[in-house]
């Protein structure tokens, strides 16, 4: 095997590992291995306080009586159950878990060996998602990892070559990459023809954090995508934001352009497909009501998360890799290029994009 000096592998052997062998579940306890089936997943939460989705609504969905955000839905739907949390901040941790009927842990590692697979679901602390998260993967434990997944290639690689060498699930998504749009989109873009151009809009006011529409776009039309161009005054807090994908041909279709563009109000997404033969288009709209909104934008992501935690992937790890490059091509045109168009495959592996707050997990966490 490859390494760098850091004794990191090399970005590229999550390849040569996943060849080697399917990725499997792999139990908290072997003596336990035939028993997870007869009880639920014990779920280690973690990044449980500001800017996650588990006090948002992923709390909400698992929460066995009070809620965490505005409702929880009366019932139970999902095989899982938080038994362990971890926070940055103890407190958050405490008071979550106290909702939850979990065990606060004080150190980000403490629950290996005490769950069945951890989510992550903090957006802050993805810019140490790669360290947060190595334990659990060393582990063989199964990882759910928040987007936008890394900010740096490096770190994203890292966590990809450990997932594959040690075997472990991992479902790296975006909410909006679960959605009834994405195969209803994809099966109805077939209808218009040779395509000219996709243009969306999305309720957003930053790009890293809720411009989720960038995850949908490859899943619908197809991860290969040439050129990102991020055209903002600021990616972590927006006043204005368009991103430009060109999106490469094949067969009969040549290159198209898709133009992703930030919307104050209204829909949580839209897209419009034209093409030579007929124009399609797919719209969420905000869903006023909680209950309703927990079931139709919210509960398709921890389903698949569910699914994974059981054995069942999500995705290939290289398109998980290639998510991760498409966010940071554009953040690389917006910060460094000044929106003009990127090529992917060019941003340097080892160059990092600005966290939003860069202070938000001191470096005591990991002593």
């Amino acid at each position: 095997m490859n390494e760098h000096h850091s004794g990191v592998p090399s970005r590229r052997d999550f390849i040569k590992y996943a060849a080697a062998a399917p990725l499997a579940v792999v139990s908290v306890d072997s003596a336990e291995a035939g028993a997870v089936s007869g009880r639920k997943l014990r779920i280690g939460a973690m990044a449980v306080g500001d800017g996650t989705f588990w006090a948002y609504s992923w709390g909400d969905l698992l929460s066995p009586e009070k809620p965490v955000n505005q409702a929880t839905l009366g019932t139970g739907v999902l095989n899982m159950e938080v038994t362990h949390v971890w926070d940055v901040n103890p407190r958050e941790a405490e008071k979550f878990a106290e909702i939850m009927g979990a065990r606060p842990v004080k150190k980000y590692d403490a629950m290996i060996g005490q769950v069945d697979a951890v989510a992550i679901g903090g957006f802050y602390e993805i810019p140490w998602q790669h360290r947060l998260a190595r334990p659990y993967i060393e582990a063989g434990i199964p990882t759910y990892l928040g987007r936008p997944f890394a900010y740096s290639l490096r770190d994203i690689d890292t966590l990809l070559d450990l997932a594959a060498k040690y075997n472990t699930p991992i479902i790296a998504t975006d909410l909006y990459e679960h959605l009834h749009t994405v195969p209803a989109l994809r099966a109805r873009a077939a209808n218009v023809g040779r395509i000219e151009c996709v243009h969306g809009t999305t309720l957003t006011s930053d790009y890293p954090m809720r411009f989720h529409v960038q995850f949908m776009l490859p899943k619908i039309f197809g991860f290969d995508i040439e050129k990102v161009s991020l055209f903002t005054d600021n990616p972590n807090a927006s006043t204005y934001l368009v991103g430009n994908y060109l999106i490469a041909g094949r067969g009969e279709q040549p290159p198209f352009p898709c133009s992703l563009s930030m919307t104050p109000g209204g829909d949580l997404y839209s897209f419009t497909v034209t093409g030579a033969k007929a124009i399609e288009t797919e719209r969420l709209p905000q869903i006023p009501d909680w209950r309703h909104d927990l079931m139709v934008h919210h509960l398709p992501l921890l389903i698949d998360m569910q699914r994974t935690f059981q054995g069942q992937n999500y995705e290939a790890l290289d398109l998980v890799r290639k998510k991760a490059e498409l966010f940071l091509t554009g953040f690389y045109s917006a910060t460094e290029r000044g929106g003009a168009p990127v090529n992917v495959g060019s941003v340097p592996v080892d160059w990092r994009a600005r966290p939003v707050r860069p202070d938000w997990v001191p470096e005591s966490v990991f002593s």
